[in-house]
């Protein structure tokens, strides 16, 4: 077995393991309480369910907002793209905190879930929204706009069964996203919303009941599976020419916009000045969280190099054709099943979590980042991949004389942002970890006990050790690059 062939295996083998564990480790016995499955899975459906939704409808709402600034105003609706994808790519504490702020008292269990997931998810709709109108439909609603049809009625006649695919696969999308969510549900489900993901941890940590989370986690598996590759059959919209949107263009999706960024900018603010007037109760707890701000550090700049060094072995194994397959028809493992199938391994104490709570996150993340580009990348240089091989370049050749110096900088930028994910993260460490070992733990540990405003001042520490992580991640790889170049 040559060396691709050889890491090809490893990978599939390091991406699929929870799966493997969660057939091969234990036996599906003892008895199931059947009635508390189906509510914990009534829980689930019904938050992702309603979570879709209602982020699909502000999402519409709001791209027809977007499609306001076109053109030469495409920097305003630059601003607003940021301002949507903002709560998407931050870690879930931050918009935890910014609500838990603002909204007193925040409504837990099924309501607060749903109303958090359509915070986070509704400016992704908005903008995946806003460029499908624009690509796939813009020439026919400069033709409905010139034969004089009216909003309502091409909204309703045309826009919408035009795209009625579309907003099922991205409502499919976004329910698969928030049926597996974990650290929202963990945080504002309390005892009326614990979801599948919520009992399996409760299962494993609260009652060693390995044999019932194991099934649930099976089940809940089974179930993503299935929705993710119904979801994952959509095609992309193929780009036209340029087109007058006048016909739907809402301003009013502005302002929704607007209400929702300064709900969330707001709760933040309003806590940090808050949290200021108390630095005094953080002097006894100096120590502690010096020594977390470094196990942030720790925890992100490992995973920002497993991810680099994970994006860069799938180059190096480029191009196969079921390589490809798997990870475009992957679906990562829940959080749960991901950090119970790390658990049993080694014990839990000194060091093994700062290598087992790396090694969850980047078998969380790797997918994500490869579609966020990497595969897109990948293709782009195939044609050059092409000419080297049929001039007998080796793969070791291409990949280091043809890859790697055009995919080194591309893949520090997604480490980075795989190490700031990382740092805000405390759901998983706080399955692989007996005690806080980070700040965003530390931060959750505020936040349970309703020390909401120094938990938001501690929060800009998650800010602190997210850039130095990414600066050092993107920097890092330019090094490389320069180093490592024939």
């Amino acid at each position: 077995m040559n060396l691709r062939n050889l890491l090809r295996l490893s990978l599939v083998l390091f991406l699929v393991f929870p799966f493997l564990f969660l057939l091969t480790q234990f036996r599906f016995g003892g008895r199931t309480d059947w009635a508390e499955l189906a509510w914990a899975f009534k829980n689930s459906f019904l938050q992702a369910f309603f979570s879709a939704v209602f982020a699909l409808i502000f999402g519409f709402w709001s791209a027809l907002g977007l499609l306001t600034f076109t053109n030469h105003r495409r920097h305003y609706r630059m601003v607003l793209e940021i301002l949507c994808l903002l709560p998407n790519f931050l870690p879930p504490i931050f918009i935890l905190l910014a609500t838990l702020n603002v909204v007193d008292p925040f409504p837990m269990g099924i309501t607060g879930i749903v109303f958090i997931h359509t915070l986070m998810n509704f400016g992704l709709a908005a903008v995946l929204l806003a460029g499908l109108i624009e690509n796939k439909v813009g020439g026919v609603i400069e033709l409905a706009y010139v034969e004089g049809s009216s909003r309502f009625n091409f909204l309703t006649k045309g826009l919408i069964p035009m795209l009625k695919k579309d907003l099922w696969l991205l409502w499919l999308f976004i329910f698969v996203v928030c049926f597996g969510s974990f650290s929202v549900p963990l945080i504002v489900g309390g005892g009326k919303g614990t979801t599948v993901e919520v009992l399996i941890y409760e299962k494993i940590r609260l009652s060693s009941d390995w044999s019932n989370a194991v099934f649930l986690a099976f089940l809940q598996s089974i179930f993503i599976f299935a929705l993710s590759w119904i979801a994952g059959k959509g095609q992309g919209s193929h780009r036209s020419r340029l087109a007058n949107l006048n016909l739907v263009r809402m301003p009013t999706g502005i302002l929704v916009i607007g209400g929702i960024s300064l709900l969330y900018l707001a709760g933040y603010v309003q806590g940090l000045f808050a949290g200021v007037k108390m630095l005094s109760t953080f002097y006894e707890a100096q120590s502690a969280i010096v020594w977390n701000f470094l196990g942030s550090l720790s925890v992100g700049l490992s995973v920002g190099v497993f991810c680099y060094v994970g994006l860069m072995v799938i180059a190096f194994c480029w191009p196969k054709a079921w390589f490809e397959k798997f990870l475009n028809g992957y679906v990562a493992p829940s959080t749960s099943l991901a950090c119970f199938a790390l658990l049993i391994f080694g014990p839990n104490e000194g060091i093994n979590p700062f290598i087992k709570i790396p090694l969850a996150l980047t078998l969380l993340s790797l997918n994500s980042l490869f579609r966020m580009g990497w595969d897109g990348e990948l293709h782009s240089l195939h044609s050059q991949m092409t000419v080297a091989r049929c001039m007998g370049a080796s793969s070791k050749q291409i990949f280091w004389e043809i890859l790697f110096p055009q995919l080194s900088s591309r893949a520090g930028v997604l480490a980075g942002i795989a190490s700031i994910w990382a740092c805000g993260d405390f759901a998983v460490s706080r399955i692989l970890a007996h005690r806080d070992l980070s700040i965003a733990m530390m931060t959750e540990t505020l936040m349970s006990s309703y020390r909401l405003n120094q938990a938001t001042v501690l929060s800009l520490l998650i800010v602190v050790a997210g850039l130095i992580c990414f600066a050092i991640c993107v920097g890092g790889s330019r090094v490389l690059r320069r180093k490592l170049t024939p």
